[in-house]
C-alpha cells in the first residue's frame, strides 16, 4: 500500500494523460495521422480539437469531418479566411472555428458527441489528416460514503466503508483516502475498503476520492465505532417515536375532557319542573269566650290545636297531589 499525498496523486494522474497526448501525438505524426488523438469532455461544457503543427506555409483550406457509421460527413470548413458551416443537421450552433480552421470548438457537449473527429488540412496543395477520439463523459455527483458494521463475529472492531455514485459509466474509478493530520495518505484504490478500529483514532477522516477520465469528486466521512454509529441511530428512532406516543395521549386526554364537559352541560340545561300551588286557606280565628261562662282554657289549647293539624294535614295532601301531577 503506497503513500501519496492527495496534491502528489492529483499530478501524477494528470501528468499521465499529458503525457499519453503527447505519445499519441508523436505516434500519429509518424504514421501520418492514422492513429486518433485520444480527448475527453464533460456533458455541458466546451472542448476544443487543436492540432500542434509546424506550418512553413500558410493553410489554405480546412475541412473538418465527423465518422458517423464509419462514413466521414462533412461538418464545417474554412476557406478564404472563413469558417464555413456546411452540415446542419449535426451540432447546431455548436461549432465554432478558430486559429485559421485547424482549432474546432464544440460547446454544450452531450454524451452523443462522443466519435470521431478528421481535420483535413491542404498547406501547398499537401493533404493532412489530423483526427481526434472524443469521448463525452457525465457529470459525477458527489459520491455516498456508507459505514457498515461487519458481520464477521472473530472481528467486531472492523468496519466496511462503501462509496458509491449513480452512473452507468464503466470508466468510473474510486479511491480511499486517509487524512492523517495535515497529510493525505492513499489507503486503497476501490469502492469499498474494511478498516480497522484498533489500528485509528475515534474521528479519523477517510475521504473518497471518485472519478472518470473528465471529472473528479470527493467526500469526507469521519471514522467512528460502528456499534456507536448504529447506537446513534437507534436512538434517534427511539426518540421520534416517543414524541408521537407523547402527542398521541395528549390529544386523547384533551378529546375525553372536551366531551365531559359537554356531557356535564347537557344534564345542567335540563326543563325546571312546573309547580302548581294551590291557594292556602286562612287559619280560623282562635273563638273567643263572649259569654258569661267561663271556659276550660286547657281544652281550648286543645282543640285549636287539633284543628291546625286537621288544616296542615289537608294542606299537605293538596301540595303532593299537585306536584305529582
Amino acid at each position: 500500500m503506497g503513500l501519496l499525498h492527495l496534491e502528489n496523486l492529483t499530478n501524477i494522474m494528470k501528468f499521465t494523460e499529458i503525457l499519453f497526448v503527447i505519445l499519441t501525438l508523436s505516434l500519429g505524426t509518424y504514421a501520418g495521422g492514422d492513429i486518433p488523438l485520444q480527448v475527453t469532455g464533460r456533458v455541458g461544457e466546451t472542448v476544443t480539437l487543436t492540432p500542434r503543427l509546424n506550418l512553413t506555409h500558410p493553410i489554405d483550406t480546412v475541412t473538418w469531418m465527423y465518422h458517423i457509421n464509419g462514413k466521414r460527413t462533412i461538418l464545417a470548413e474554412f476557406r478564404e479566411q472563413k469558417f464555413i458551416r456546411v452540415n446542419k443537421n449535426y451540432f447546431i450552433n455548436r461549432l465554432e472555428g478558430s486559429n485559421s480552421g485547424t482549432s474546432l470548438q464544440i460547446r454544450e457537449l452531450r454524451m452523443e458527441d462522443s466519435g470521431v473527429f478528421t481535420a483535413q488540412i491542404n498547406v501547398n496543395e499537401e493533404i493532412r489528416d489530423i483526427s481526434y477520439n472524443l469521448t463525452v463523459y457525465e457529470s459525477l455527483p458527489l459520491p455516498t460514503p456508507v459505514i457498515n458494521k461487519t458481520l464477521d463475529e472473530n472481528s467486531t472492531d472492523l468496519c466496511h466503508l462503501h462509496c458509491s455514485v449513480p452512473s452507468n459509466s464503466t470508466s468510473v474509478s474510486y479511491s480511499w483516502i486517509y487524512r492523517d493530520k495535515d497529510t493525505d495518505i492513499l489507503y486503497a484504490n476501490g469502492s469499498t475498503i474494511s478498516v480497522s478500529l484498533k489500528d485509528k483514532t475515534l474521528g479519523t477522516q477517510f475521504i473518497c476520492l471518485v472519478q472518470n477520465p473528465a471529472h473528479t469528486n470527493n467526500v469526507s466521512v469521519l471514522l467512528y465505532p460502528c456499534d456507536e454509529t448504529q447506537t446513534k441511530a437507534n436512538q434517534r428512532y427511539y426518540f421520534a417515536l416517543l414524541i408521537i406516543t407523547i402527542l398521541g395521549i395528549l390529544i386523547f386526554v384533551v378529546g375525553t375532557l372536551y366531551c365531559f364537559r359537554r356531557r356535564i352541560k347537557k344534564c345542567i340545561k335540563t326543563p325546571k319542573e312546573n309547580v302548581t300551588y294551590s291557594d292556602f286557606k286562612e287559619f280560623p280565628k282562635r273563638i273567643m269566650n263572649q259569654g258569661n261562662a267561663p271556659m276550660n282554657g286547657h281544652c281550648n289549647m286543645a282543640c285549636n290545636r287539633k284543628s291546625e293539624e286537621a288544616e296542615y294535614a289537608h294542606l299537605s295532601v293538596n301540595i303532593e297531589i299537585n306536584v305529582k301531577v
